[in-house]
């Protein structure tokens, strides 16, 4: 069964490389009766007309981002309130990061990193465990938090050379999410990665990171491609955005910003999304081609 567009209306302000596919269609027409995840629904699909109203780019930028070695001093900790950081190289080019601040207990902060930044907080006992996909060889980590207090330190993450990784960074209830079809795979099949996917559904896999039962979190869904395990296919990975059109994100708009690792190069775009109003409320906004096609060179 095709997939019927019912609208289209981009506004672009920075002309970009990429081309910007983008439509609006019923979760009925959705092609992922076999994802478990979402499943179908019965009846006749509602055919009313959905206007997109603004897709904008408000900046494209590229860069080996090589950022210079930072200061080590221990954020601004006295010696009555103690707080550590400390980072850890983990598998798969993450860094585990580990906070200690007794009495900063239950705070919100922000983790800082080559523009992401991700919205958690400390549990009673003021410790923190999590896992951040580096974008950058030398990642460079800021936990910065509510009360003006900072911690900053940077390790090296060797095998960022062997992964392309995709990273979508939004506020609040957008409802965005990262979908990556790898190597000719349609929805709900092998090779179909996204948050509720399997470990083993995939070569890739998406990671969601950030707090959010937080006020007005920062989060970031990433993709994460080992370039040296995947196979040599002239699909290669086709990543969208997709997002479902809810009361809490229709007839507003959301700011976004996607960043791209490939051959040890980051790039940064922001775009803003004004979502249809609420009479759309449980269609299907999908934006194709924002990302190039991940592709592996053949050996």
């Amino acid at each position: 069964m095709g997939i019927r567009v019912t609208a289209l209306t981009v506004a672009a302000t920075v002309v970009c490389a990429l081309g910007t596919g983008l439509f609006m269609q019923k979760r009925a027409e959705l092609q992922r009766s076999a994802d478990p995840y979402l499943p179908g629904e019965s009846g006749a699909a509602d055919t009313a007309e959905l206007v997109l109203q603004d897709v904008a780019f408000t900046s494209v930028g590229g860069s080996s981002f090589a950022p210079s070695e930072p200061d080590r001093q221990p954020g601004r900790t006295t010696p009555t309130c103690p707080m550590e950081m400390n980072l850890t190289a983990l598998p798969g080019a993450l860094v585990q990061v580990e906070i200690n601040a007794p009495c900063r207990a239950g705070e919100r902060f922000g983790l800082h990193h080559a523009g992401m930044i991700i919205t958690e907080g400390l549990d009673l006992a003021g410790h923190f465990t999590g896992a951040v996909p580096a974008l950058t060889e030398y990642a460079v980590i800021i936990a910065d938090f509510v009360s003006g207090s900072d911690l900053q330190s940077a390790i090296h993450v060797d095998e960022l050379r062997a992964i392309d990784r995709v990273a979508l960074q939004w506020q609040g209830g957008s409802g965005l999410e990262l979908h990556a079809l790898e190597f000719g795979a349609f929805y709900g099949e092998p090779g179909h990665v996204w948050r509720g996917s399997s470990a083993d559904e995939g070569v890739g896999r998406v990671l969601s990171i950030g707090d959010p039962d937080q006020a007005m979190p920062q989060m970031v869904q990433v993709y994460s491609l080992p370039t040296d395990q995947a196979p040599h296919h002239e699909s290669g990975v086709a990543i969208s955005v997709e997002a479902e059109i809810t009361t809490a994100n229709c007839d507003r708009a959301w700011n976004a910003q996607l960043f791209e690792h490939r051959a040890g190069r980051l790039s940064i775009r922001d775009l803003i999304l004004t979502m249809p109003d609420c009479s759309a409320t449980g269609d299907f906004l999908v934006l194709n081609n924002l990302v190039e096609t991940l592709k592996i060179a053949a050996n």
